[in-house]
């Protein structure tokens, strides 16, 4: 290698080494602030105000008594008008809770008149019943105050008389024997009378409510709703079951239930 190329090497590091000094002796420096305009010094203070709100969180605005609902259901009675064995309608108060939980008490009347196809008459006069429980409004997080989609439970209760009578029926072993002899009636000869008027009942049950409840107008709604019941306990006469519970339906062991209620909101 020629000494002019070993001097132009040198000489070349050297003016490396000199450049990346004076950089780094830059750096280190401190460096001066840049000067801001008014206008951008107050779009960066609206800026980072705009960053501190979104950190605080929103408050609850939604009180705790939220409104009382009175509503009527017209299901049972529209049923019956178009023949249904039995009519039934009922009351309805519900107390609405921060939107999301609704304390429900229901009282209603119920009652049949029919014959079954094998020839049985069942009677119950309209009697009174009720049901207790609550709704949970699954809609609350949405802050939607005029309708809500609920799910809820309730405890019914019915005590009612009841009455089961069939045509007089004709006895296989003691025919024309059995009964009042003086009676001169063929049709009642040798013929056995059931009928059982006055017998009691009691019925417990258990309801798993799905339904929805919407804002007609003002203060005006309209609602309906699906019950699974389940029967926790009964007693009834010793002459047989009753075919039609109030507040429940047929006397089995569960059924389900429709409601369609109109409701009114009380005033605040």
């Amino acid at each position: 290698m020629s000494t002019a190329t070993v001097r132009l090497l040198l000489l070349s590091s050297l003016a490396l080494i000199g450049f990346a000094g004076q950089a780094v002796a830059q750096e280190l420096q401190p460096r001066q602030p840049r000067k801001v305009s008014r206008e951008e010094a107050e779009e960066i203070r609206k800026g980072k105000n705009r960053k501190e709100e979104k950190k605080v969180a929103v408050p609850d605005t939604i009180p705790f008594y939220n409104g009382t609902y009175v509503g009527i259901d017209v299901y049972g009675l529209g049923a019956n008008f178009l023949g249904s064995d039995f009519a039934s309608s009922e009351l309805q108060v519900g107390v609405n809770l921060k939107n999301r939980f609704i304390p429900t008490l229901e009282i209603g009347m119920g009652g049949t008149d029919t014959w079954s196809e094998t020839g049985i008459h069942y009677r119950t006069k309209a009697t009174p019943y009720f049901r207790i429980g609550a709704d949970y409004n699954v809609m609350a997080r949405k802050k939607e105050k005029n309708s809500y989609l609920y799910v809820g439970l309730r405890y019914g209760m019915s005590a009612f008389k009841y009455d089961v009578a069939t045509l007089p029926v004709s006895d296989p072993i003691w025919g024309d024997n059995i009964g009042n002899s003086s009676l001169t009636d063929d049709f009642w000869k040798g013929n056995v009378p059931f009928d059982h008027p006055g017998m009691k009942a009691t019925v417990q049950w258990m309801e798993i409510v799905l339904g929805v409840k919407v804002r007609i107008y003002k203060n005006f709604n309209m609602g309906w709703s699906i019950r699974m019941k389940y029967k926790l306990g009964a007693s009834s006469g010793e002459y047989g079951d009753p075919w039609y519970v109030p507040g429940f339906g047929k006397y089995k062991s569960n059924t389900m239930g429709l409601t369609y209620s109109l409701i009114y909101r009380l005033p605040l």
